[in-house]
C-alpha cells in the first residue's frame, strides 16, 4: 500500500527512527500511525533486551542545586559520543532535578529511581527505555546518585571534575558556617580529594564493614607467612592500618598538604578550619571513572 510522506515524517518525529524504518512500520500497520508507533515501541523493548549485556564504560554526571541542597546522578552508556548527545543531556538534566526534589533516599543506585516522574510526565524508566529502544540504540542505565540537604547553619559543597565524569558532595556542619569562606574553601579542597580517591569507602574507620576488615587481615596475614612467626601479626596489622587509610576519608593525609613538610590528616584540617567545621558525610559519584 502507498504511505504518504507526511505520515512517515510524523512517525519519524515521534520516534526519532530512520525514515525507511518508519515507512516499514506504517506498511506493517496498514497505514495506522498510532499502531505503527506502538509496534516500534514494542520492537524497542526487544532492542533493550539485546543490548542489556553490553558493557557501559562511558557516561556523565549531572547535578542540580536549590536553596543549598545539592544532587548528583550518573548516567552510564557505551560511548562518550552518546553521553554528550542532546537526548542524553536533556534526560540527565531532568533526572538530576528529579533526584533533588523527589529521590526516596539521600544516596543509592538508579534502581530506586525507576518509578519517579520526570518533568515531562514520564517515569524515569519509561523515558530511559524510549531512549535506548528508539533513539540511542546503546545500553544505558542510571548509576549511583546522592542528594544532600544542609543542616541548619551548615553547608553543602559540590565539586565536578572538568570532564563531568566525577562529582563529589561534601556535607559540612558547624555554628553559622553556611556559605562562609572557610566552609567554601574546605568543601572545595575536600571535594577534589574525594573525586580522585576512587577507593574511598567510609568517613570513619568504625563504619567499615567487619567482614571487609576480617578479609583484609586474612590477606595480609597470608602475605607475611615467610616472615618470622613472632613478627607476622604485627606486620600484618601495620599493612591493614595502611590499607584503612586508603579507604577512610578522615584518616587520609590532606592532599593539599602534599608539598608541605607537615601533612595533616583530613579530620584535623576540618577541626582547625576557621569555623570550626565538622565533616558529616560525603559522596563520590562516578560515570565511567
Amino acid at each position: 500500500m502507498s504511505i504518504d510522506a507526511k505520515t512517515v515524517a510524523e512517525l519519524r518525529r515521534r520516534t526519532g527512527l530512520p525514515m525507511m524504518k518508519c515507512k516499514e512500520a506504517l506498511s506493517g500497520a496498514g497505514g495506522d500511525l498510532t499502531l505503527a508507533e506502538e509496534n516500534l515501541r514494542k520492537e524497542g523493548h526487544k532492542t533493550i533486551d539485546k543490548l542489556a549485556s553490553r558493557e557501559m564504560k562511558e557516561g556523565l554526571v549531572f547535578t542540580a542545586e536549590n536553596k543549598g541542597a545539592v544532587a548528583a546522578v550518573a548516567v552510564l552508556c557505551e560511548t562518550d559520543f552518546v553521553a554528550r548527545s542532546a537526548d542524553v543531556q536533556q534526560f540527565g538534566e531532568m533526572l538530576a532535578k528529579c533526584v533533588l526534589a523527589a529521590a526516596p533516599a539521600d544516596q543509592g543506585t538508579g534502581d530506586v529511581l525507576q518509578d519517579l516522574k520526570l518533568e515531562d510526565g514520564r517515569t524515569v524508566k519509561d523515558h530511559l527505555d524510549d531512549l535506548v529502544g528508539k533513539r540511542i540504540r546503546e545500553n544505558m542505565k542510571i548509576g549511583s546518585f546522592a542528594r544532600f540537604r544542609p543542616q541548619p547553619g551548615g553547608y553543602i559543597g559540590i565539586y565536578v571534575h572538568h570532564n563531568r565524569k566525577i562529582a563529589s558532595l561534601v556535607d559540612l556542619e558547624g555554628k553559622d558556617v553556611a556559605a562562609s569562606a572557610p566552609a567554601k574553601d574546605l568543601a572545595k579542597d575536600l571535594g577534589m580529594q574525594i573525586a580522585f580517591q576512587h577507593q574511598l569507602m567510609t568517613l570513619e574507620s568504625k563504619d567499615l564493614p567487619p567482614e571487609w576488615v576480617a578479609k583484609e587481615r586474612e590477606i595480609f596475614l597470608a602475605q607475611v607467612q615467610d616472615m618470622p612467626e613472632n613478627k607476622r601479626a604485627q606486620i600484618a596489622e601495620g599493612k591493614l592500618a595502611k590499607r584503612m587509610k586508603e579507604v577512610v576519608l578522615l584518616d587520609q593525609p590532606f592532599l593539599k598538604d602534599e608539598k608541605s613538610s607537615v601533612k595533616q590528616r583530613v579530620d584535623a584540617v576540618a577541626k582547625e578550619s576557621g569555623a570550626p567545621l565538622r565533616l558529616r558525610r560525603f559522596a563520590r559519584i562516578g560515570a565511567g571513572a
